[in-house]
C-alpha cells in the first residue's frame, strides 16, 4: 500500500527534527493497547489465561491521549486484544486524530460491522485494518 504523501512528509518532518535536536532515540509509532480483553480464544494466544480483573481493565479515553502526548511518536497503532469492543474506541481515535497523530487500528473482522466509521477522516490519517484469524 502507498504511503500518502503529506503523512511522507510529516514523518520525514519529525524525523528531520529528531536528528537537528540530536537525539539518537525516539519514538516513532506508539503501540497503544487501550484494552487486554479479547473476542476470541486463539490456540497458542496466553491472554485467555489472564484472570477476569487483568482482562477488564480497560485505559479510559483520556489516558490513552495523555500516554500519546507523552510518548510524542507521530503514528499511534492500536492492537488487541480487540480494540473494537473498547466502548471508547471511537472517541479514542477521534481524539489521537486531533492531536494529529496518523492511527492505526488493527481488529478482527468479528466486530468491525458495527463500528466501520470510526476511520472515516477526510484524509487517510487514520486507517483500519482487518487482521483475519480464520
Amino acid at each position: 500500500m502507498a504511503i500518502p504523501f503529506f503523512k511522507e512528509m510529516r514523518i520525514g518532518g519529525y524525523l528531520i527534527k529528531q536528528k537537528l535536536l540530536g537525539r539518537k532515540r525516539y519514538p516513532l509509532v506508539l503501540m497503544l493497547e487501550p484494552l487486554f480483553r479479547c473476542n476470541l480464544a486463539c490456540v497458542g494466544c496466553g491472554k485467555i489465561d489472564y484472570p477476569d480483573a487483568i482482562l477488564n481493565r480497560r485505559m479510559s479515553a483520556q489516558e490513552c491521549w495523555d500516554a500519546a502526548d507523552e510518548c510524542g511518536a507521530p503514528m499511534v497503532a492500536i492492537p488487541g486484544g480487540e480494540p473494537l469492543i473498547h466502548k471508547e474506541i471511537g472517541e479514542i481515535v477521534r481524539g489521537l486524530v486531533a492531536r494529529k497523530k496518523f492511527v492505526s487500528l488493527l481488529h478482527q473482522r468479528a466486530a468491525a460491522g458495527e463500528r466501520s466509521s470510526i476511520c472515516s477522516s477526510p484524509r487517510p490519517i487514520c486507517s483500519s485494518r482487518c487482521i483475519s484469524t480464520a
